[in-house]
């Protein structure tokens, strides 16, 4: 799912919320949001209940219900598609970020919003970002490059940085987050080698070994974490290489999957590749 989707689910999930007031204008949002969504999720339409219609007086019919069913709907859909990725936390609060530079560009002279507020929010998102998005400090003013700080700025310079770190954070989403973990500092993670066997086969060269020894080496992890995910790791290998069938695989590993999605950044790239072995 696109950060531009989620918006737009989220925006129509308010306006189902908002629609239980009153009848007025229910049935053209449930026309509106089924031909949207049958469109991008197949069987959307068929999964929403229909109750029985009157009206009295010449009023609108009630679809408060549907709409009370798509709203359901689109929320469930977006809780799974969370399981999925354990990226999405990070994406989630990267697109509450991109939204708060841009009214701040946009609203720069308003001096309703103190400088020191956008001050703020630029040490934020250079904190936030500074590991994962690469060059994210060029052409910046005030950035004291030999001991990787950003320092304070105002004025003209302030508004330029906070331009600059805008366009460079949409162009990393518009690249889809590349080299996210080739940016993360001091990181010994192993890569992931996928070579083209042949027309139809992909082979991943990585261990559970290797991830194993990467885990054991991040030092920032409590030791009680570390073994959790140790033991993570193991019951992902058992069911890798289990005789069950792919699809069995799959659902043992669900479980799993939720884990990872809890788990920070690099916990969660670390695990994927592994996932990937299931065949």
């Amino acid at each position: 799912m696109t950060a531009e989707l989620l918006e737009i689910m989220r925006n129509d999930i308010k306006r189902c919320e908002e629609a239980q007031g009153s009848n007025n204008g229910t049935y053209r949002l449930y026309q509106a949001l089924i031909a949207k969504y049958d469109g991008i999720f197949e069987g959307f339409e068929k999964d929403i209940p229909k109750s029985g219609k009157a009206c009295t007086g010449g009023g609108e019919f009630n679809y408060r219900p549907e709409l009370n069913a798509i709203k359901e709907k689109l929320e469930m859909i977006i809780a799974t598609d969370k399981e999925k990725d354990p990226l999405f936390g990070f994406k989630a609060m990267y697109e509450e970020d991109l939204a708060s530079l841009k009214k701040a560009i946009s609203d720069y002279d308003n001096k309703d919003t103190p400088e020191i507020a956008k001050l703020q929010l630029y040490k934020d998102v250079t904190a936030r970002y500074h590991p994962y998005v690469p060059k994210l400090s060029d052409g910046l003013y005030e950035y004291v490059q030999n001991c990787a700080f950003y320092d304070d700025v105002s004025g003209e310079a302030l508004f330029h940085n906070l331009k600059q770190i805008y366009n460079k954070l949409l162009s990393f989403k518009a690249l889809r987050y590349p080299s996210l973990k080739e940016a993360i500092p001091h990181s010994t993670m192993p890569m992931v080698q996928i070579t083209n066997t042949n027309e139809n086969k992909i082979d991943i060269s990585i261990s559970f070994g290797d991830v194993r020894k990467e885990i054991e080496h991040m030092s920032a992890l409590p030791d009680t974490e570390i073994e959790e995910i140790l033991s993570k790791i193991n019951e992902l290998e058992g069911i890798v290489k289990s005789s069950d069938r792919k699809s069995k695989k799959w659902e043992n590993a669900k479980g799993i999957i939720k884990w990872i999605s809890d788990k920070g950044v690099d916990v969660g790239i670390a695990l994927l590749p592994l996932l990937l072995q299931i065949k």
